[in-house]
């Protein structure tokens, strides 16, 4: 479905097949993003979202005010462990000095079966009762692409607001990599439409993006989709592994500046060896990549980024030592 190299541990891309009339068929399928080309490899050393040597540990010289946000973490890299222990998992998290934890939704064809099936059957207000006794809160979760676009969105809402969510965050468009500016737009007309509905009960609906690319008709994918989407209605959540894809991150939150209002959080290092043989590339905790953080966090508050939009994703083999490296780092920076 795309051409972008996978990597077996992502988040999937649900996607959705549109056909002329505008109607919507779920069709998913898993999209791995963090995979990169030599050519990716060369593009992200030039980006400005990028400190000047890999693997330097950037901390502003001219900022004076440190960076103290509450910080959140997304729940799908520690997945495995919410399958064993979920209220355990949330609360060892919790110690390490996160606020808040996004959750990915367990009615999801695709998140049921990859660790969250433990919560599918349980009343979303139980499931919120035990964030809350963990000590954290959960303001916001993603949701696959046909649950907010196929399915009725109104269902999903309810659920949502019975979690106590501010925002659904849809992850990912489903558009495949050869879709055209029209396939774009006919989706982006139903995902405003659902906006709509989510409004009306109360919730935002959110946009996440997985990459920045691939290219349509000259421009990334990732550009046509935010001029599609609905800014009243629709709020964006950032991903920073599009760096992966040899975009300049900073120049996108700068470009769109005013419509984000979370950031999925963590580092890249374009020279780790690759999970897929003979690639490289590979997300690392924040401050051990080349990101450079000052620049990308003042970049990222011209954007009314919500409380808890500050959030952590750690995919590792180890995601809690990540976590915890992670949050140390970002302490430190001042912007």
């Amino acid at each position: 479905m795309t051409s972008d190299a996978k990597q077996p541990d992502h988040e999937p891309d649900g996607y959705l097949e549109i056909d002329a009339m505008g109607d919507a068929a779920g069709n998913l399928s898993r999209r791995q993003f963090l995979g990169t080309s030599a050519l990716g490899i060369l593009a992200v050393g030039a980006g400005i979202g990028c400190t000047e040597e890999r693997g330097q540990r950037s901390t502003a010289t001219s900022g004076t005010s440190p960076f103290d946000r509450p910080l959140g973490f997304q729940s799908y890299g520690v997945r495995r462990e919410i399958e064993r222990d979920f209220t355990g998992t949330l609360e060892r998290v919790r110690e390490l000095g996160y606020a808040s934890v996004e959750m990915c939704s367990p009615r999801g064809n695709y998140y049921r079966t990859a660790g969250y099936g433990n919560l599918t059957d349980l009343p979303p207000a139980e499931i919120k009762q035990q964030i809350e006794d963990a000590g954290l809160v959960c303001k916001s979760a993603h949701f696959e692409p046909h649950e907010v676009v196929v399915d009725d969105p109104a269902r999903t809402a309810d659920y949502a607001a019975a979690l106590g969510l501010q925002d659904i965050v849809m992850s990912g468009s489903g558009i495949a990599d050869d879709g055209t500016v029209d396939d774009i737009r006919r989706w982006a007309e139903i995902a405003n439409r659902a906006a709509e509905v989510v409004r009306a009960a109360g919730l935002r609906l959110g946009y996440h993006n997985h990459a920045i690319g691939p290219q349509v008709e000259g421009r990334p994918q990732y550009e046509h989709i935010m001029e599609a989407l609905d800014p009243d209605l629709v709020t964006m959540q950032f991903q920073l592994a599009s760096i992966a894809g040899g975009y300049d991150i900073v120049y996108y939150l700068e470009r769109y500046a005013g419509r984000y209002s979370s950031l999925h959080m963590h580092d890249y290092d374009p020279a780790m060896k690759g999970r897929e043989p003979g690639r490289l590339g590979g997300i690392v905790p924040c401050g051990e990549g080349m990101i450079d953080w000052p620049a990308l966090l003042q970049a990222a508050l011209q954007s009314d980024i919500a409380d808890h939009g500050f959030i952590v994703e750690i995919e590792t083999e180890e995601p809690l030592e990540g976590l915890r490296r992670s949050i140390e780092f970002l302490r430190t920076v001042t912007i």
